[in-house]
């Protein structure tokens, strides 16, 4: 069983594929396995190997009481809501089964009383691409 908790972060690979206790890192056309399958109750690391551009992958593994948890990034870009800042904390705890490439799992913040923004992936003037908040697009009718 694998668990997953995604930190924000300005550069994160894509995606993730997860098969049991193996886990491919994907960014562009580059991916990096990491085999968790040997790594032992009550082991624990940070930072494992990057992509080949530096991308980090994860931030760090545990395995208390033989449940592995392992800590991913999904990036994230400044928030495109006017007047209103985005920032983000760290995502709760989810079954490695569950995880979807198309769901932000970190939780924007600063948005507190603000009801009409959606969380969508985007890209920053500088050309950097992650999940952002925006004002939801009203439609006509």
């Amino acid at each position: 069983m694998m668990k997953l908790t995604f930190l924000a972060v300005p550069y994160a690979p894509d995606s993730y594929e997860i098969d049991g206790l193996v886990m491919t890192a994907k960014k562009g056309s580059e991916e990096k396995e990491y085999d968790f399958g040997e790594f032992p109750t009550n082991g624990h690391y940070l930072h494992a190997a990057p992509m080949s551009d530096g991308t980090p992958v994860i931030f760090g593994a545990t395995r208390p009481g033989g449940v592995l948890h392992v800590v991913l990034g999904q990036a994230v870009i400044a928030g495109q809501y006017p007047e209103h800042k985005a920032h983000w904390r760290e995502s709760p705890i989810i079954d490695a089964e569950d995880y979807d490439p198309d769901t932000c799992y970190v939780i924007p913040t600063g948005m507190a009383g603000v009801d009409d923004y959606e969380i969508v992936q985007g890209v920053d003037v500088a050309g950097n691409t992650g999940w952002t908040v925006r004002k939801k697009e009203m439609a006509d009718g």
